[in-house]
């Protein structure tokens, strides 16, 4: 196993973990770094990492990063829902991401998972070569935190994932079965079932240590436009209760806009769940435990 097959991923959670195992079964190593090691499983190597520890961060790029290459993949979790909180992560926590690689004289390939709001209220259609317009506060910080990582000494590839749902991201299906919905029921729905979410960030990962060409952003969302109550309808059917009402109210997050990507094409990566018929029909069977 080479030195170029190191990843690291700084923010193991959730996604990390699953990410981390896959390629660990496709002969990675790969090392999860979260300030709670204790929670990442074998036969991931653990470590302890502070994005607010940059003299730790130093030591932690020298010991598990080669001198050129290897990966390394950012799927951060804001330190509070306020702008204060995205500030300390997406701008204190990056300068020192990149002031400690720099000290250390590491210069990996650095995924880096943002989200589609930074799009703002559009009402149209974007994709890859669509300048993003963020309207809240939170959603300037992840596009302003886009912007300086492009500006680096290391090579970004920035993952802009849709609304995130599977059987660990139940919130939408619970309002259904609730019945009320928040939002409109005409509104655009845009959104990647979590195991796409893994297996597209596996396939960048795998595509870099190949020596493929990567976009420099990727849209990480599936091939449905499917309106919010398309899906509600869906889900209700599924689950065998009343469609549910919606209170109307226009997302701030998710405006008026369908999200296309350009790039999951690009990297010919096949989508496991390509619409929300897929998606929440296997949700939905994991939990009849069928």
């Amino acid at each position: 196993m080479t030195q170029s097959n190191r990843c690291l991923i700084l923010g193991a959670g959730a996604l990390g973990i699953k990410l981390g195992l896959q390629l660990e079964a496709c002969g990675h190593a790969v090392v999860g770094v979260r300030r709670n090691p204790s929670k990442i499983p074998t036969p991931l190597q653990a470590c302890h990492g502070d994005l607010h520890d940059p003299r730790g961060l130093v030591d932690l790029w020298r010991r598990h990063l080669p001198p050129e290459g290897g990966e390394l993949c950012l799927i951060l979790t804001p330190d509070g829902v306020g702008e204060a909180g995205y500030r300390r992560t997406y701008v204190e926590g990056l300068i020192n991401v990149a002031e400690s690689l720099r000290h250390a004289e590491r210069r990996p390939h650095v995924t880096f998972v943002s989200s589609t709001s930074v799009f703002g209220d559009a009402v149209s259609v974007v994709n890859e070569t669509t300048v993003p317009n963020p309207k809240t506060a939170t959603a300037r910080v992840l596009w302003q935190a886009e912007q300086w990582l492009c500006e680096q000494e290391f090579p970004v590839t920035r993952v802009r994932f849709a609304g995130i749902y599977g059987p660990d991201r139940l919130r939408f299906l619970e309002s259904v079965a609730n019945g009320q919905v928040r939002g409109q029921a005409n509104a655009p729905s845009n959104r990647i079932h979590e195991d796409d979410c893994v297996g597209l960030l596996r396939c960048i990962v795998r595509s870099v240590h190949s020596g493929l060409a990567v976009p420099e952003v990727i849209h990480g969302v599936d091939e449905d436009q499917a309106t919010l109550g398309q899906v509600a309808a869906f889900i209700a059917r599924r689950l065998r209760c009343p469609m549910p009402e919606f209170d109307g109210q226009p997302s701030v997050r998710g405006g008026q806009r369908w999200v296309e990507s350009l790039g999951i094409d690009q990297i010919n990566y096949q989508l496991i769940h390509p619409d929300h018929m897929s998606g929440y029909g296997a949700v939905i069977r994991a939990l009849n435990g069928d």
